[in-house]
C-alpha cells in the first residue's frame, strides 16, 4: 500500500468534528448552512427565521463536518429561548469550532459577539459576508487587521454567490486538525484583569462554581460576563457576589469596560475597512415612507389587496383547467368500473374528495410566491416596526407581528417563533392567540366559498378575512393578558434589513416549502379522511340515501346550535371533520354534496344564504386549531393544560364571531 494510499484511509476514517454558525440576525448564516450543506432550509430577508438549532453535514478532504446552525442572536446573554439555545449549546457543548458570521455592511454590531466566542476560548473563524453587495456600494474591507489582532482566521465570503467557499472550507479543515488549542488571549485594562484575576482565584475556592464551569475556570468568560450581564442566569453563591461588591464597585467596572470594548470594537473595524462606499439613500428614503404611522399603514393594506387579487386572477384558469382534468378522470373511471359501491369510492369518495381540494392548488402556490417577494425583499421588517406601535396597544410587541406572518403560512412554526420573545408572559398570551392567524390549510375553505358566494369582491373579502385575524390575535393577546397573566413592557428593537432584489431561486424554495405540505396532506390524511367519510356517508344504507347515513346522524348533532345560522348537517359534518386539518372541509363537502368542484359550488349556492357563507368563512378562520398545532402548544408549554384550553377557547371565540358576522352580514346582504 502506498503512502498516498495510507494517508487517503486515514482521512477517511478520520472522526467526524462538529462546526457552528452563528451570528447576528439576518447576516446570512442559513445562507452559508446551505451552501456548505448543499440543504435548502428556507431563508428569508428578516430576522428570527432560525429559533432552533439546524444540523446538516458534508465532506472536505475525506473528513465529515458536523454543522450546526445555531439562532440568529447579538449576544450570549440568554434573555429570550433563542438566545438561551444558542448560548446554552455553546457552553454545555464542545464545538470543535465556531464560525461566526457578520455582515460586510454592518460589520461593528457582530464584533460584540465574535468577542464573547473569544473569551469562551473555542476555535473561531470570523466570516464577513456578503461582501457582493459591499463592493457594489463601494465598501472595501481588508481583513487582515481583525485577523492580526484577534489571532483568528477572517474571510471574505458572499453565501449568494459561493465566493469564499473553498477559503472556508480549508480554514476549517486546519483548526479541525489542530490537536491542541492556543487560546487567544485579549488585553484588557489593568483594572479589568486585576478583576478577572481575583474572579478566577476566588472561584477555586467555591467548589458548587468551578465544577459547573469547569471548562471555563481559566477563560475570561465567565467574570467578562457577569461583569456584563450580571448573575442572574449564572447562578452563583450570594457569598461569593459578596465577596466581589467588597472589593469592586462592579457598576463602575461594567461602564469602563464596556467603553473600551466599544471603543477597540471601533478602532478595530475602521483600521480593516479601506473604503466606507457610497451611503444608500434610496433606502432611506423607502424606510420613511414604509414606516410612515399613516402612509405605511395604507401601503400595508394596499400590498396585501394586490396580493389577492393577483392571486384571484392569475390562479383561476389553472384551478379550471384542474377541476376538468379531475372531472374527465372521474367520468373515464365510471365506464371502466362495474362495481357500484367500487365506483363511488372512487368517484364520489377519493376523485371527488381528493381533487376538491387539489384544484385550489393554483391560488395557493401563488398566494405564497407574492407573500415570499414581500418577505424576500425586505418589506416585512418594516411592516413589523409599523404594527409595533398598534400591538404595544395590546400587550405585544413588533416581534410578534413576525409570528403572525409565519401564522399565515401555518401555525406550528409561527408558535414555534415565539421562542425569540423574552418576556414569559408575552409569549404565552401569543402562543395562545395564534392560531386565530389565518394558517394556509384554511384557504381552499375562503377560496371555495368566496368564489361560490363573493366572487365579484374575491379580493375585498380575502383582505377582510385576513386583517380579521391579524386583528383577533391582538384582541385575543389583549384579553388572555388581562384575565390569565400580565404583560412586561420590553422594547421592540429591530435591525432593519436591506432592501433586495429577491431571488427566482429564493423565491421558488419559499413557495415550495410553503405549498408542498397540501401535496404531501392530499395523500394522507386528506384521502384518509376523504375514505372514512365516504364510509359514513355510504352507510348503514348502502348510499341509497345519505340523508339517513352515519355522516347525517354526526352532524345533526350540532343543528340545534348552527340552525339559526343556516348550516344543516352536511356543513357541520365537514367542519367536525375539518378539525384533524382545514383542508378536509372542503373534501369533506365535496363528498357528501356528492358533485365536483365547479358544481360543489352551485350546490352551496343552494344550501347557504351569502350571510351564511360570510358566517361559515370566519368561524372556520377562528374555530379549533388542528392537531399539530394542539400538539405544538402542548409541547412549548410544557403540558396538555393550555393546549386544552386553546381547544375550547377558540371553538367558544368562533361560534361567537359567527354568530356576530351571520347578524351584520344579514343587514348588508
Amino acid at each position: 500500500m502506498s503512502k498516498d494510499t495510507l494517508k487517503d484511509n486515514v482521512e477517511t476514517v478520520d472522526k467526524e468534528a462538529e462546526i457552528s454558525i452563528i451570528g447576528n440576525p439576518n447576516v446570512g448564516k442559513t445562507s452559508l448552512f446551505n451552501l456548505l450543506t448543499g440543504t435548502k432550509q428556507y431563508v428569508a430577508n428578516w430576522p428570527g427565521v432560525t429559533v432552533e438549532k439546524k444540523i446538516g453535514s458534508f465532506k472536505y478532504k475525506g473528513k465529515t463536518f458536523k454543522l450546526v446552525d445555531l439562532p440568529g442572536v447579538y449576544t450570549l446573554s440568554a434573555k429570550s429561548e433563542d438566545e438561551r439555545v444558542a448560548k446554552d449549546y455553546l457552553i454545555s457543548n464542545t464545538s470543535e469550532i465556531v464560525i461566526v458570521v457578520a455582515d460586510a455592511l454592518n460589520l461593528e454590531s457582530s464584533m460584540f459577539l465574535l468577542f464573547q466566542l473569544i473569551e469562551i476560548g473555542v476555535k473561531t473563524i470570523l466570516v464577513i459576508n456578503s461582501v457582493d453587495e459591499a463592493r457594489e456600494k463601494g465598501r472595501i474591507i481588508d481583513p487582515s487587521p481583525i485577523s492580526k489582532t484577534l489571532n483568528i482566521p477572517v474571510i471574505l465570503t458572499s453565501a449568494k454567490t459561493g465566493e469564499g467557499k473553498e477559503e472556508l472550507l480549508e480554514e476549517a479543515y486546519k483548526l479541525s486538525k489542530e490537536k491542541n488549542l492556543t487560546k487567544k488571549k485579549i488585553m484588557y485594562p489593568e483594572e479589568i484583569e486585576n478583576f478577572i484575576n481575583f474572579f478566577q482565584d476566588k472561584v477555586s475556592k467555591f467548589p458548587k462554581i468551578s465544577s459547573k464551569y469547569q471548562n471555563y475556570i481559566d477563560s475570561s468568560w465567565l467574570p467578562i460576563y457577569f461583569l456584563e450581564f450580571g448573575s442572574e442566569d449564572l447562578e452563583l453563591p450570594q457569598d461569593f457576589l459578596t465577596e466581589l461588591k467588597e472589593n469592586f464597585d462592579i457598576e463602575d467596572l461594567k461602564n469602563k469596560y464596556l467603553n473600551w470594548k466599544f471603543n477597540f470594537i471601533s478602532y478595530l473595524v475602521s483600521s480593516s475597512i479601506i473604503k466606507e462606499g457610497i451611503d444608500w439613500s434610496l433606502r432611506d428614503i423607502l424606510d420613511h415612507v414604509f414606516t410612515h404611522k399613516i402612509l405605511g399603514i395604507l401601503i400595508y393594506v394596499f400590498a396585501l389587496f394586490a396580493v389577492f387579487s393577483l392571486t384571484f386572477s392569475l390562479a383561476q384558469p389553472l384551478s379550471d383547467l384542474l377541476d376538468s382534468a379531475f372531472t374527465f378522470l372521474g367520468n373515464s373511471i365510471s365506464e371502466f368500473v362495474t362495481i357500484p359501491w367500487l365506483e363511488s369510492l372512487l368517484v364520489d369518495g377519493v376523485i371527488a374528495g381528493v381533487g376538491g381540494v387539489l384544484v385550489f392548488i393554483p391560488q395557493i402556490f401563488i398566494l405564497f410566491f407574492f407573500l415570499g417577494f414581500l418577505e424576500e425583499s425586505g418589506y416585512l421588517p418594516r411592516a413589523a416596526f409599523l404594527v409595533d406601535r398598534i400591538a404595544r396597544n395590546f400587550g405585544l410587541s413588533g416581534r410578534s407581528f413576525m409570528s403572525i406572518i409565519l401564522g399565515f403560512g401555518c401555525n406550528v412554526p409561527a408558535i414555534i417563533s415565539t421562542k425569540t420573545i423574552a418576556s414569559k408572559k408575552e409569549r404565552l398570551a401569543l402562543i395562545l392567540s395564534l392560531p386565530f392567524a389565518s394558517c394556509s390549510a384554511r384557504l381552499p375553505v375562503y377560496i371555495l366559498l368566496i368564489s361560490a358566494f363573493f366572487s365579484t369582491h374575491a379580493a375585498t373579502i380575502m383582505l377582510l378575512v385576513y386583517l380579521s385575524s391579524i386583528a383577533l390575535v391582538l384582541i385575543s393577546s389583549k384579553f388572555l393578558q388581562r384575565f390569565i397573566t400580565q404583560s412586561e413592557d420590553i422594547p421592540f428593537i429591530i435591525e432593519l434589513p436591506r432592501f433586495r432584489l429577491p431571488t427566482l431561486k429564493n423565491l421558488s424554495i419559499y413557495t415550495w416549502n410553503r405549498g408542498k405540505h397540501f401535496l404531501q396532506k392530499a395523500g394522507g390524511i386528506i384521502l384518509i379522511a376523504t375514505v372514512l367519510i365516504w364510509l359514513l356517508s355510504f352507510f348503514p344504507n348502502f348510499g341509497t340515501d345519505i340523508n339517513s347515513s352515519f355522516a347525517a346522524s354526526i352532524g345533526r348533532v350540532f343543528e340545534p346550535l348552527t340552525n339559526h345560522l343556516g348550516w344543516d348537517w352536511r356543513i357541520n359534518t365537514g367542519l367536525i371533520f375539518g378539525v384533524a386539518a382545514k383542508e378536509i372541509v372542503v373534501s369533506s363537502y365535496a363528498t357528501i354534496f356528492n358533485v365536483g368542484e365547479g358544481s360543489l359550488t352551485y350546490a352551496l349556492q343552494n344550501a347557504l344564504t351569502p350571510a351564511s357563507a360570510l358566517a361559515l368563512i370566519f368561524f372556520v378562520m377562528a374555530y379549533i386549531p388542528c392537531f399539530a398545532t394542539l400538539a405544538t402548544i402542548k409541547a412549548e408549554t410544557n403540558g396538555w393544560r393550555w393546549a386544552i384550553f386553546s381547544f375550547i377557547y377558540t371553538t367558544v371565540v368562533a361560534y361567537l364571531i359567527a354568530n356576530l358576522v351571520f347578524f351584520v352580514g344579514g343587514i348588508f346582504l
